[in-house]
């Protein structure tokens, strides 16, 4: 099961407040919505910057990804990497030694990041 982490540095406010291991992304912004209003007044999140928090969430626990979740035959898997990041980075080399791509083109970057497990 993933953990959720968050920093209120990661959207540019300088309190030093952070969450780290939450149980959902839902249970972390109910407990950032208390956060907010009573460190920084902020009643209400506005949509923008509720948009900036959750870009910024992190999970944590190993990553997994198939190819074959996006439609490619190749049999291609990683198995337990330690970040999204460090999977991204090696499915990277694979799309380039393997498909021949300079780059993961947005469209399907966007598919591989919804078929991303998280353990």
């Amino acid at each position: 099961m993933p953990k959720y982490t968050f920093s209120c540095a990661s959207v540019g406010m300088d309190c030093g407040f952070e969450i780290k291991n939450a149980g959902s992304e839902e249970e972390l912004l109910e407990m950032l919505k208390i956060h907010a209003k009573n460190s920084h007044g902020i009643t209400s999140i506005p949509p923008d910057l509720l948009n900036k928090i959750k870009s910024n969430i992190k999970m944590s626990g190993k990553y997994s990804f198939s190819c074959a979740s996006v439609g490619m035959n190749c049999g291609f898997e990683i198995t337990n990497a330690s970040s999204e990041e460090e999977l991204l980075n090696e499915l990277m080399v694979h799309a380039k030694m393997s498909h021949n791509l300079t780059s993961i083109p947005q469209d399907t970057l966007n598919k591989i990041k919804q078929n991303i497990k998280v353990t």
